[in-house]
């Protein structure tokens, strides 16, 4: 039986420069065990590998961890990075069996062609949800966050990362053996303290549109 989900699909970018392929393979069969058993309870369908170390692919039941999720896949992978197509629509062919290596239907085959935009764009970022000026102001404002972290040197993310898992500058000083002004400094040229803010912002707005829609 057809049933609409959110399928979201993610394409490793540049992945022929990738030298060491059997230890990135392993690196993003962690990433993916990490998401689906963070994420547990909002997926229908757990993240797989499905094309080499190129794509992976899972089914999500609401929309409202989608930029969460992202966001986790991201900062695991770094250095480096990922591709996202996100679609709502119907999947008719083994739904039941909640394993997104065997379904299809027209969600999957949107979520393709998306991808396939993603390429020739430059962007990082797509969605299709049935509402066009939702899906492109969410687009813009995901895809505007990314090229900004994608700015962001090693230091950078290294700084931004210790300081949201201790959220004191002191502390991620002493643990990288630089000083609190240098983390800040680092702080202040990623932006991290605005970036923060619109994030949360999205994701309040993602969880309210999760709640309006009843899915």
């Amino acid at each position: 039986m057809a049933r609409k989900l959110y399928v979201m699909s993610g394409d490793v970018i540049s992945s022929r420069l990738i030298k060491n392929k059997e230890s990135f393979q392993e690196r993003l069969e962690k990433i993916c065990y990490s998401v689906n058993k963070d994420y547990s309870t909002d997926l229908y369908a757990e993240f797989k590998i499905l094309k080499g170390i190129d794509e992976i692919e899972g089914v999500l039941l609401n929309i409202s961890k989608m930029y969460e999720i992202i966001t986790s896949i991201l900062e695991q992978l770094y250095p480096y990075s990922m591709r996202f197509a996100f679609v709502f629509d119907s999947i008719d062919t083994a739904v039941e069996t909640h394993d997104a290596s065997r379904m299809d239907g027209p969600a999957f085959h949107k979520v393709s062609d998306l991808l396939k935009n993603l390429k020739e764009s430059k962007l990082i970022f797509a969605m299709s949800t049935g509402n066009d000026i939702t899906d492109n102001l969410i687009s813009g404002q995901i895809n505007s966050i990314l090229l900004l972290k994608k700015n962001w040197s090693a230091n950078q993310h290294l700084i931004v990362r210790k300081y949201r898992e201790t959220n004191n500058q002191y502390e991620v000083a002493k643990e990288l053996g630089i000083t609190q002004q240098a983390v800040s400094k680092a702080l202040t040229r990623s932006m991290w303290k605005e970036i923060r803010y619109i994030e949360e912002k999205l994701n309040h707005v993602l969880e309210s549109m999760n709640e309006a829609t009843g899915r």
